[in-house]
């Protein structure tokens, strides 16, 4: 790869983020469009962050479930397991609504605060 060739794409990948900030932060129904990119830019990183977090611990959560399924059929057989797997997929559901609402709250934040 060409020097001019790493910076154009570096450039047309910026162009490409900045680009689909602002557009995402100014598409919002109830509030008017951002004051500065600036605002947008770091709605965008906050809204970013806060879908990451919930993706983290969602997964967590999930791989907690399956290991107390697995640890339930060890200790107590099949109708064990299940009943762990059950609890664990109810923990599992309920800390995925929670970042939910998370990342709903930064995504429709007035002015891209």
């Amino acid at each position: 790869m060409t020097r001019a060739t790493g910076a154009s794409r570096l450039l047309r990948f910026t162009a490409l983020i900045v680009t689909t900030t602002v557009l995402a932060c100014a598409s919002g129904r109830e509030q008017p469009p951002a004051r500065t990119a600036g605002q947008c830019v770091e709605k965008g990183a906050k809204t970013g962050f806060a879908g990451a977090k919930t993706g983290v611990v969602t997964g967590v959560e999930g791989v907690k479930a399956a290991g107390k399924a697995v640890g339930g059929f060890v200790e107590g057989g099949s109708d064990e397991a299940s009943r762990e797997w059950k609890q664990g997929k109810d923990d599992t559901r309920r800390a995925a609504r929670s970042g939910s609402a998370e990342v709903r709250s930064e995504a429709h934040a007035p002015n891209c605060r």
